[in-house]
């Protein structure tokens, strides 16, 4: 498994930092439905939250072109509502945690104990230190990230 976009700590790609706070918002935003990918009007509510852009569809466009030009065009795809994220579940470190979680209780379950801890210290290790300090408050990508939904099944 190899880590494709990091989201835990640090926003990155393939090593290389993602500093833009709406670049990392619209990541933050796809990442939180690895499978079916977000809608233009969650995105654009999302991505502007307090005054949305005169022509907001084009924006996002516009925003989705340019994380496409830093990421390559084959880590976003549109889909008939919007967009996702188009890498593999293990390629996403925040996703590959939730993989590792869902292993471990399994095994748990299973009374694999030993492969239980196994699995939930692979997952803890891709989480590589405390989050970014400063900015917490205007950046879009903490504000999107705090404000999504608990994955559960795990």
């Amino acid at each position: 498994m190899t880590i494709e976009l990091t989201l835990l700590t640090s926003v990155s790609h393939r090593g290389k930092e993602i500093t833009a706070p709406r670049l990392r918002a619209l990541l933050a935003l796809l990442a939180g439905e690895p499978r079916a990918g977000c809608g233009t009007g969650r995105l654009v509510a999302g991505l502007w939250p307090d005054e949305q852009p005169e022509n907001p569809t084009k924006a996002l466009q516009i925003l989705v072109s340019r994380a496409r030009s830093l990421l390559g065009g084959e880590v976003i795809a549109s889909t008939p509502i919007g967009y996702r994220i188009a890498l593999r579940e293990d390629e996403v470190d925040a996703w590959a945690v939730q993989l590792h979680a869902a292993a471990a209780t399994e095994k748990a379950r299973a009374g694999d104990h030993h492969g239980a801890v196994a699995e939930t210290e692979e997952g803890l290790a891709l989480w590589d230190g405390a989050p970014a300090e400063g900015g917490l408050l205007d950046d879009p990508w903490r504000r999107c990230a705090s404000n999504s939904p608990p994955r559960t099944g795990f």
